[in-house]
């Protein structure tokens, strides 16, 4: 019996371990700044996700509330790290669900915290899905996006993050110029502007390492109606096509609206003085092994294209002039290969985990083995989710377990005291499987 579940565990070991193993082929590249997030949720309560909201407008938090929050973190790791290696927090989404005195005050907050507490922070900026305080945009068709070439507007966005599946306002048109106006003031004149004033005084004060930059998105893409729909109609006819003029590539047109509206956003801040090795993209790309397997064994559990799959964000997308490239990374098999490939292409730019934590497809990685798979290789933020989602109700969710287990903890300390992070060899992994079973 014992022989047999060896021999099973091994089998699934080789056949699901491969793709999340084979980042040993890349050389290890080293970042001289390295920042260890966590994102705090900022929707009222840190403890409550975003799977819920997008119904009602968001809020911020207090200041007392997120601080005791980020005490928790500082608490349970026992440091804030150096120069070289940060610990950060990440508060977000910042919206345009928010009042923009408020945004002002809620950034100039977080900045207090940090000076506080010796730790570093950094903005989550939510690009398009939170924005039913606006109905004075998206109650105009032309700053929604379509269902056909008719003009039929999009009559919400589907929130789908594990529970019942939530209906929140529609899909913006990202290259409306009514809608490219309100990023452009809310980038550059009320987050960029009050970004930049704070970092100008930690520079003056000597902890410039204290901001770790800005994420410009959660999980960026055009994705479908609630019901299903196919959108992107309205941008693409704000692009010169019809109906009786289609773009001969659908599928890569819509690719460089979601694009063009990322560049948007981090020119933006960038005109509000931020550099651009502190802004990051985030896109929430599937491998295409992957989804090409999911073809072949059910055509019909996944989109037409693999384009359509990633809500046309495939990881090209999340590159650009103006900014690094951000993702969302769980343990999914292929993700790395596919993220490491892309980023030698587009010449190895410094790059975050913008969402992720250590679980997933794959079995047996340690949290070690998970950071040292992107610090290892070029990555100077990784934005680790699920610190204290939930409360006690959800202490043992996989996603809590993954972020704040023991051995977590233990990985976070090695990385900030400076010591190098390993990667675990399949013969590793096989043999923590082996003890997590039988013993």
């Amino acid at each position: 019996m014992r022989i047999s579940l060896i021999s099973i565990i091994l089998g699934i070991i080789l056949l699901l371990g491969g793709g999340f193993l084979r980042c040993a082929q890349f050389p290890e590249q080293r970042v001289s700044l390295q920042y260890l997030a966590f994102q705090v949720f900022t929707d009222g309560d840190p403890k409550v996700a975003l799977g819920s909201s997008g119904i009602r407008p968001l809020q911020l938090l207090s200041k007392s509330i997120m601080s005791t929050f980020v005490q928790d973190i500082i608490d349970r790791i026992g440091t804030t790290g150096d120069n070289r290696r940060k610990l950060a927090f990440i508060v977000g989404p910042l919206a345009f669900d928010h009042e923009d005195a408020d945004l002002r005050r809620f950034i100039r907050e977080a900045f207090e915290i940090a000076v506080e507490k010796n730790i570093a922070v950094g903005f989550h900026i939510d690009d398009s899905k939170f924005w039913i305080r606006r109905s004075d945009l998206w109650h105009n068709i032309r700053n929604v996006e379509w269902r056909d070439w008719k003009g039929t507007p999009s009559t919400g966005a589907k929130l789908d993050w594990g529970g019942p599946p939530v209906k929140i306002g529609p899909q913006m048109c990202f290259n409306s110029k009514v809608v490219q106006r309100e990023v452009q003031h809310l980038a550059r004149d009320v987050i960029g502007k009050e970004i930049k004033g704070n970092t100008n005084k930690l520079k003056e004060s000597g902890k410039e390492e204290l901001f770790a930059g800005v994420i410009l998105g959660w999980e960026t893409g055009l994705w479908r109606d609630f019901d299903d729909a196919l959108l992107g109609y309205c941008a693409l006819t704000n692009r010169g096509f019809s109906a009786i003029h289609p773009p001969q590539d659908p599928d890569l047109e819509r690719e460089k609206i979601v694009h063009e509206w990322i560049e948007l956003w981090a020119r933006s801040l960038v005109g509000a003085g931020i550099a651009k090795e502190k802004l990051y993209s985030h896109v929430a790309f599937s491998p295409k092994s992957a989804y090409e397997e999911m073809r072949r064994q059910d055509p019909s559990s996944v989109g037409a294209t693999y384009s359509r799959h990633v809500g046309f964000a495939p990881a090209w997308v999340a590159f650009g002039q103006n900014h690094n490239p951000g993702f969302t990374i769980y343990g999914t098999l292929g993700v790395v290969d596919e993220l490491y490939a892309e980023l030698a292409k587009q010449g190895n730019p410094h790059w975050a985990s913008a969402e992720g934590t250590n679980v997933g497809q794959v079995v047996g990685v340690r949290m070690e083995s998970y950071l040292a798979k992107m610090f290892n290789h070029g990555a100077s933020l990784v934005n680790i989710f699920a610190w204290g989602v939930g409360g006690d109700e959800e202490r043992n969710s996989p996603f809590r377990v993954a972020t704040e287990s023991a051995e977590a903890i233990a990985a976070y300390k090695k990385f900030l005291r400076g010591e190098p992070l390993k990667e675990e060899t399949i013969l590793e992994r096989f043999k923590i499987l082996l003890r997590q079973i039988l013993f």
